[in-house]
């Protein structure tokens, strides 16, 4: 029994050792490395250092690493946390998993067998014990895979699972990136042929899908996450998601991506199983990269419901894009019923601004794939389109669409196309295309018309192969001419095929085009156009020509031949054109060609003559072009070939004749074009002394150069372009050199003139220096501009600009010093005399785009005297302060007399420029010859703007107005007069001025008229007004005031008088009564005279008498100041008096006219006395006060001669010579 309490006992013992043993090994830092130690032993490729830990709580390892084949797994540090106890309490507890700075390569993936056993699915999974995860954490992961490679920054996610289920916290994913590696291309499935009579139309079963466990996921977060293809980069800014599942339903609480393509909401729920019940919810916003922001801000919503057996889905998009589509679909059924309507208030593209636009349209598919029908209906616009209806019938299938119809409305007319478009074997389609009543202006402008007819058409596509077959047959009338286009066009891909006698018709004009295009070219077409006008608003003429095409298909021969003998555009004409080619196209392609116009005139230019021929290959070839004709005329050789290394050529001859005189080309100038480079030798043109030399040329897009020296050019050739009174007198040189490398040119030029001198009439100004400098360098340009003059001043600008091509930013001074203007004024029309001197100084700033100048400019001394003495400006001077875009302007002058203000404010930010000016005068004489003098005083204020606006009052205190014959300016052309050309009707262009005028003038008390007999005073007020783009207007009343007016012989005194205006100020209307003086009746109580009443342009003349009277009676008083009584020799001189006396009055300006030509001046034809004393007498000036004057009687041959010299104003000495002779002296008096 010892032996045997022994034995238990050395058992019991080992037992307890090796259990001791187990524990240090497994529950203790020492045993666990030596267990490590061992591991590594046994399992090759196995790695690391145990760093601290036992199997109770967890290891901490750094450097851990395994590899085999195909496999290899490094960290640089992992940490396990948990509670092994927890185990023996049913619950596995892991606190925490770190793992950091992960590689895993993975070379080669296994190969799946080509048959998987089927596996049940696991309905219903239990954990033996609650799991617990309190925290997973993996930062900085790399995945090597073959073909891609998945790496993140940071993930760190949570789980419990026990018999309620599985709740997962995160994962919380950051900086994710997956990169697919370039591959070899994937050989494309084989297609898989089904038979439509044979497929399955059974409806497709969906597999259930059952969770094993309920799971719940609280908050999946992926952020700043990267997909990597080649070049592309695709970024996913955030994504978090938020679901529930238990069995085979899915609730989905959120999902939320952020994309730099779009921003996406989710929601809803579905159930895996049956028909796969759904409610789900979408919603995005698009981003700027989608359609080059384009898209930026549109919203899109979603909306799925019922089940994939029975779809219902709605999508409603807002923004750029507004719509409304509804489908209702059976997506489990192969022949796919469904039904979709589209809704769109508005389609555009471009679709920020768009240009074409489908505006309320419907969208309506019905059907099966297999059977289906299209309905469509929209508004269509576009640029220099007219609205468009749009409606659209069409059946379907898999195999094609056919068309029944789709219909075009126009406003005038419309388009139907009817057929069949196919794409089982390639793309095939035949229909016909009909026009009802279409109008071609509808399209373009000025091509009125209506077009009947149809085009039937058949095109087929097999690869690269097809084939075009078109039979036109369209009638109507263009431009009021009968149109039509009949015959029959077939091609191929390769442009062989059969044009029958393909004919176009309008009016007298006629195209014809027949011939076949096989292995040879056997093609002709015809043109006979006696009548272009036809086809556009300023073209006229006619043309007649022909084309013959020959040879093989390769190598065709072409004969052309066009002549014309008037054809032009507006004001462009050629007269008697002819041209003639004959070309050999092919490998080496050749010909000549001839065109000779015999007269050309393009505005106030006009050329006789033009030739131009070219002959030869491209081995060898020649061109010649001449043109007589005033101001410019030319002539050319040219010389050239064309090889594999580009085209050489020699300009052998040239001249140029100018209204600077003839230049001429010294010698021949050699020119290449090769390597995308033009070159040119170096050469000069001279001309009477002057040379214009230019450098070896050398320019290519990316580098190039070229220099020009000018010299000896005399100013003086200027002349054709400079008022008849003046020249300049001067010679002028300079040079410029350009380089270039890439983006960066480089300039020099300096051009300068010898001290010259500017000759204005009889005045001889003298300049010492005129010089302009510019240097481009470094993306800068310099430029300087000097002028000095001891007898005009001095002017100097710098101007610089920093980034030419880019910002263009300016800077820079301008410096004025006693800068005279006397030398102008033969530059500016109606200006005799300009006196004045600029002085000031200014700094330029801003860019060439939008310049900016500081700085002060002051006018003084400035004197202006005009040709036709209308104004005399004497005393100007003036200042104008700059700010940037902006001044400010202060001046006084005198206008004749009378002092003018001037201030105000402008600026030129945005044009037009705008501003407020504001004139006040006193009395300001101005004159216009042959019609008077004034005085005007005005105080307006005056608005610059996008249109001006004047405001203010005119006072006119004095004035003389005398008008002999009016101005040719006075009689406007008629209302329905129209101008024609032979380039057609020129319509009526005459500018409205962008004026808004209220304005008051008054008339005080010194202003006279003496007009065609007419003498008065006026007064009166009238408020002249001019709406924006209308005609000027004026209501107010001028009255006409101790007057008198010359008719009829007699001397009429105006007792009541008054111009009345209301309305266009060429539309008054007149009230005058106009009376014989009563002291010249032979009854002072009798009143008789004239009336005029109504419009200036239709008045309405009446004689009248108080007390009333017979007609003849009212004549009689007024033509001879008595009455009818007396007996019948009374009653002929009578009316021969009257007569006499209209008579003299119609004949009286011709005789005055005639008078004047002969050298008198004031030559007046007039009536005397009445009865048997009427006599009619002659009067003129021969010098001033000296005036002489015969007198005859009517019904005696008795003359008298009368001759008065004025020794005094109103103090005259009269010498008479008749039946007696007598000196008298005569002084007159008004009271």
């Amino acid at each position: 029994m010892i032996w045997l309490k022994r034995s238990l006992f050395g058992a019991i013992a080992a037992i307890a050792l090796l259990l001791m043993l187990l524990v240090s090994l497994l529950f203790t830092h020492t045993g666990n490395q030596w267990l490590w130690a061992l591991a590594k032993r046994q399992v090759p490729g196995l790695d690391g250092t145990l760093v601290a830990g036992q199997l109770g709580t967890g290891w901490q390892f750094s450097e851990l690493s395994y590899q085999q084949d195909s496999l290899a797994f490094s960290a640089r540090a992992v940490t396990l946390d948990w509670q092994l106890g927890k185990l023996l309490d049913g619950r596995f507890w892991l606190q925490r998993l770190d793992a950091a700075d992960i590689l895993v390569r993975i070379t080669a993936l296994p190969e799946g067998s080509d048959e998987e056993e089927a596996s049940e699915p696991l309905l219903d999974l239990t954990p033996p014990l609650r799991i617990d995860l309190d925290e997973i954490r993996a930062d900085r992961v790399r995945i090597e895979l073959p073909g891609q490679t998945v790496a993140w920054d940071s993930l760190l996610v949570a789980a419990q699972w026990d018999d309620d289920g599985m709740v997962i916290t995160g994962p919380e994913m950051a900086g994710l990136t997956l990169t697919l590696l370039p591959g070899e291309d994937e050989v494309a499935p084989a297609p898989v042929e089904t038979d439509a009579a044979t497929a399955d139309r059974s409806p497709l079963a969906l597999p259930e899908i059952v969770l094993p466990f309920p799971l719940k996921l609280e908050r999946f977060s992926l952020t700043d996450s990267r997909l990597v293809q080649g070049e592309e980069v695709q970024a996913l800014h955030r994504l978090q998601l938020a679901l529930e599942g238990e069995g085979s339903r899915l609730d989905i609480h959120g999902l939320e991506l952020s994309h730099e393509l779009a921003d996406l909401q989710a929601a809803g729920q579905i159930t895996l199983s049956g028909d796969y019940p759904l409610e789900l919810g979408l919603a995005a916003t698009l981003h700027e990269p989608l359609l080059e922001g384009q898209l930026a801000g549109q919203r899109l919503e979603l909306e799925l419901r019922q089940s994939l057996a029975e779809l219902s889905a709605e999508l409603s998009l807002e923004g750029v894009i507004a719509a409304r589509a509804r489908l209702q679909a059976k997506p489990l059924d192969p022949a796919l019923p469904f039904e979709l309507a589209l809704d769109w208030q508005r389609l555009g593209w471009p679709l920020a601004e768009p240009e074409w636009r489908l505006e309320q349209g419907r969208l309506t598919l019905d059907g099966r794939l297999e059977d289906y029908r299209l309905r469509l209906a929209a508004e269509a616009q576009g640029p220099e389109l007219p609205p468009i209806g749009i409606e659209l019938a069409g059946e379907g299938n898999l195999q094609g669409l056919a068309l029944a119809p789709l219909a075009l409305r126009l406003p005038q007319g419309g388009v139907r196309v009817e057929g069949r478009l196919g794409w089982e074997e390639g793309i095939d389609w035949q229909g016909r295309l009909v026009l009802e009543e279409v109008d071609p202006g509808s399209f373009v402008a000025d091509l009125n018309g209506r077009l009947n007819g149809e085009l039937d058409t058949r095109f087929t596509l097999r690869g690269e192969q097809w084939q075009l077959d078109a039979s036109p047959d369209i009638h109507g009338q263009l431009r009021d001419y009968p149109l039509s286009l009949e015959g029959q066009l077939s091609l191929n891909q390769d442009l062989q095929g059969t044009l029958d006698q393909l004919v176009l018709a309008n009016g007298n004009n006629r195209l014809t085009v027949n011939g076949t295009i096989t292995e040879r070219w056997q093609l002709d077409a015809e043109l006979q156009a006696p009548a272009l006008a036809v086809y556009a608003p300023g073209l006229f003429g006619d043309l007649a020509g022909g084309i013959r095409v020959r040879g093989e298909l390769a190598a065709p021969e072409v004969r052309a031949s066009l002549r014309g003998g008037r054809a032009g555009f507006n004001e462009t004409l050629a007269q008697d054109l002819s041209l003639e080619v004959e070309a050999r196209l092919g490998e080496d392609i050749g010909g000549d060609l001839r065109l000779t116009v015999a007269k050309v005139k393009a505005g106030e230019l006009e050329f006789q003559d033009l030739r131009l021929t070219a002959a030869g290959n491209e081995a060898a070839h020649r061109l010649e072009f001449g043109v007589a004709g005033e101001p410019l005329a030319a002539e050319l050789s040219l010389t050239g070939s064309l090889g594999p290394q580009g085209w050489q050529g020699s300009l052998a001859r040239a001249w140029l004749d100018t209204p600077l005189e003839r230049w001429a080309l010294q010698q021949a100038v050699a020119l290449s074009w090769r390597e995308q480079r033009l070159r040119a030798s170096a050469h000069c043109w001279r001309s009477n002394g002057a040379s214009l030399c230019f450098d070896p040329l050398v320019a290519g897009a990316d580098q190039g150069q070229a220099g020009v020296d000018i010299r000896d050019f005399n100013l003086a050739r200027l002349a054709p372009f400079l008022p008849e009174d003046f020249a300049w007198e001067a010679m002028l040189g300079g040079r410029a050199d350009l380089r270039w490398q890439g983006n960066e040119p480089r300039l020099n030029a300096d051009i300068a003139t010898t001290p010259g001198t500017f000759v204005s009439g009889d005045t001889r100004l003298d300049y010492q220096r005129l010089q302009l400098r510019a240097e481009m360098a470094g993306n800068r340009l310099q430029s300087s501009l000097l002028f000095d003059s001891a007898a005009l001043g001095n002017l100097s600008l710098d101007a610089n600009v920093a980034d030419p091509g880019g910002r263009r930013a300016l800077s820079g001074n301008l410096a004025i010093r006693e800068l005279k203007l006397d030398w102008l004024a033969p530059l500016l029309p109606e200006v005799a005399r300009l006196q004045g001197t600029l002085a000031g100084q200014a700094r330029l700033d801003g860019t060439l785009d939008a310049p900016l100048l500081f700085g002060d400019i002051s006018l003084s001394g400035g004197e202006v005297d005009t040709y036709s003495d209308m104004v005399q400006v004497r005393d100007f001077s003036t200042r104008l302060s700059v700010n940037g875009n902006a001044a400010t302007i202060d001046g006084r002058l005198r206008v004749g007399n009378g002092p003018l203000n001037i201030s105000g404010e402008l600026s030129w930010q945005q044009l037009p420029v705008s501003g407020e000016i504001r004139l006040q005068g006193s009395e300001l004489e101005a004159g216009y010859p042959g019609m008077g003098r004034v005085r005007v005083s005005p105080d307006l204020q005056i608005s610059l703007g996008e249109q001006a606006r004047v405001r203010g009052n005119i006072v006119i205190p004095w004035a003389r107005i005398e008008v002999k014959e009016l101005p040719e300016s006075a009689v406007s052309k008629s209302a329905d007069v129209v101008i024609v050309q032979p380039s057609g009707i020129i319509p009526d262009t005459t500018p409205s001025l962008p004026l808004d005028i209220r304005i008051q003038v008054r008339l005080a008390e010194d202003v006279r008229l003496s007009a065609f007999g007419l003498n008065t005073r006026l007064t009166g007020q009238l408020r002249i007004t001019q709406p924006p783009g209308r005609p000027m207007r004026g209501n107010g009343e001028i009255r006409l005031v101790d007057g008198n007016f010359r008719a009829y012989g007699q001397n009429l005194l105006i007792r009541e008088g008054s111009i009345l205006f209301s309305g266009p100020l060429d539309q008054p209307n007149l009230s005058v009564e106009a009376i014989r003086n009563p002291a010249t009746m032979a009854d002072s109580s009798i009143i008789v005279g004239v009336r005029v009443t109504g419009s200036a342009t239709q008045p309405d003349i009446a004689v009248f008498s108080e007390p009333e009277m017979p007609q003849v009676e009212q004549l009689s008083w007024l033509l001879r100041g008595r009455g009818m009584e007396g007996s019948e020799s009374d009653g002929n001189m009578l009316v021969q008096s009257m007569l006499l006396g209209a008579g003299v009055g119609q004949i009286g300006g011709i005789v005055t006219g005639i008078g004047e030509a002969l050298g008198f001046q004031d030559v007046s034809v007039d009536t005397a006395g009445a009865g048997d004393s009427t006599e009619v007498n002659i009067s003129a000036y021969v010098l001033p006060g000296l005036q002489i004057g015969y007198g005859v009687g009517v019904f005696s041959a008795i003359g008298e001669l009368r001759l008065r010299y004025e020794l005094l104003p109103r103090l005259y000495l009269q010498a008479t010579s008749g039946l007696s002779q007598a000196i008298d002296l005569f002084y007159k008096f008004e009271f």
